[in-house]
């Protein structure tokens, strides 16, 4: 299986409860589970984005 293929079906089954939401900017938070290993990943398709948690950044998206 791919990773693009898995990224897709973490991102079915995870909730948004249950999402990392590491921020990347105000548009795009991880979509990965809690917990997950390797970068953070959201989008779909060419729109995916990747990244390494970046310290200065929020952990998660200000609601």
């Amino acid at each position: 299986m791919s990773t693009d293929s898995r990224l897709d079906l973490e991102f079915a089954y995870t909730t948004y409860q249950d999402s990392c939401r590491d921020l990347y900017s105000p548009h795009y938070y991880c979509r990965r589970p809690v917990g997950h290993d390797g970068v953070h990943a959201a989008g779909f398709g060419s729109s995916r984005l990747r990244w390494e948690h970046h310290p200065d950044h929020l952990p998660h998206m200000v609601s």
